[in-house]
């Protein structure tokens, strides 16, 4: 499989390491560094990128620690960037340690992390820098906590839209091919066309 998932903390955010067999990518980098490095020194996978696809604590536990171990700085939405002290909670995280970490802004459109091309796809609603990454060559999809299993993010918290997480989901994610896999920020994976019409918060 293309994306190896890896629930951690105590909401059990998930942490994916796509990968085509030669790079990967780490998406919202779990708490447990050494478990990732040694996936990834199993498979000989060459870690190209760690990006988070929004700034809440429950999904940057690892962010520290990843950096130090690779010198790889996690990329993030813009809007998350420059909200950053609204957005990212100080010290404990659910009875966790957050390490103070450094970021950088990514810019949404085309990228290519060695051999693995995705295309950044800015979805606020959630956040508003949350990002979506479409992995179209492994028919792939990283949603993050937008779109999880017959689901949505929430949008009571701290800049959250609800208005714009629908939008976002109805024409930048919904368009997409129904067969695309979706790995949300929690809970098991899905499908774009399985939630775009079984979804009791937003159909297509």
């Amino acid at each position: 499989m293309p994306v190896i998932t890896l629930p951690f903390g105590a909401l059990e955010a998930n942490c994916h390491i796509v990968h085509n067999g030669t790079d990967a990518v780490v998406f919202d980098p779990s708490d447990d560094t050494a478990a990732i490095l040694g996936i990834l020194a199993e498979k000989k996978l060459t870690l190209r990128a760690v990006a988070l696809t929004h700034l809440h604590c429950d999904h940057c536990l690892g962010c520290a620690d990843i950096a130090k171990a690779t010198g790889l700085v996690p990329l993030i939405g813009l809007e998350d960037w420059l909200e950053r002290g609204l957005l990212l909670c100080k010290g404990m995280c659910f009875g966790m340690e957050l390490k103070p970490f450094q970021a950088e802004p990514l810019v949404p459109g085309e990228v290519a992390w060695g051999s693995l091309n995705c295309k950044v796809i800015h979805t606020p609603g959630h956040s508003p820098g949350s990002l979506c990454y479409y992995f179209e060559e492994l028919g792939a999809l990283i949603t993050g906590d937008l779109l999880f299993f017959r689901s949505v993010g929430r949008s009571d918290l701290p800049l959250g839209d609800g208005e714009m997480l629908v939008r976002s989901l109805r024409e930048k994610i919904y368009t997409l091919p129904g067969a695309v896999a979706v790995y949300p920020g929690h809970g098991p994976e899905t499908s774009v066309g399985y939630e775009a019409i079984h979804n009791h918060f937003c159909r297509a």
